[in-house]
C-alpha cells in the first residue's frame, strides 16, 4: 500500500468564497455546498448553520483530480506559509512566458495578486514562476 494527497486543507476565513476562487481556479464546477441529505445529518449530529458553513470543497468528483478542502480558521497567521501548491494551465506541456502571463491575468481577475515574479537560473535550467496570493493570501505559484 502507498499512501497519496487526500486533500489539499486549506485555512480559510470565507471556505465557501476560497472554495469558488480555486474552483474556477481549477476549471472545477461552481461548488454547490453541501447536500440537503448531508446537512439533515450535520445537523442530526449537533450542527447549526454556523458550523456547516466553516467548511467547503472545490473538486470535480473526477479521482484523478486534486480535491481542496476549506476549514474555517479565523486566527492570525503569523507566519508565511511553509508549503503552497504550484499549478500549470496545462497537463500535457509545459506553459510559454506568454501563456503562464495569460493565466496570472485570468487568476488575478479572478481575485488572486501577484507578489513577484521569479526570473532565475537553477544550474543550466532557467526558472520562470509566478508567486501568487490566493484572496486570502495564501501562496501559490504559476508555473
Amino acid at each position: 500500500m502507498t499512501a497519496r494527497i487526500a486533500n489539499v486543507t486549506i485555512h480559510a476565513q470565507d471556505p465557501a468564497a476560497l472554495a469558488r476562487f480555486w474552483s474556477a481556479t481549477m476549471g472545477y464546477p461552481e461548488p454547490a455546498g453541501w447536500t440537503e441529505e448531508e446537512i439533515a445529518e450535520l445537523k442530526a449530529a449537533g450542527l447549526d448553520d454556523d458550523a456547516i458553513a466553516s467548511r467547503a470543497v472545490a473538486w470535480d468528483e473526477n479521482p484523478r483530480h486534486q480535491r481542496f478542502y476549506f476549514t474555517r480558521y479565523a486566527h492570525e497567521r503569523r507566519q508565511r506559509n511553509r508549503m503552497h501548491i504550484d499549478i500549470t494551465p496545462f497537463e500535457d506541456r509545459p506553459a510559454s512566458r506568454d501563456e503562464l502571463e495569460a493565466e496570472r491575468d485570468r487568476l488575478v481577475a479572478l481575485g488572486a495578486t501577484v507578489e513577484k515574479t521569479l526570473t532565475e537560473a537553477w544550474g543550466p535550467y532557467e526558472e520562470f514562476a509566478i508567486m501568487m496570493r490566493d484572496p486570502e493570501g495564501n501562496e501559490f505559484c504559476l508555473q
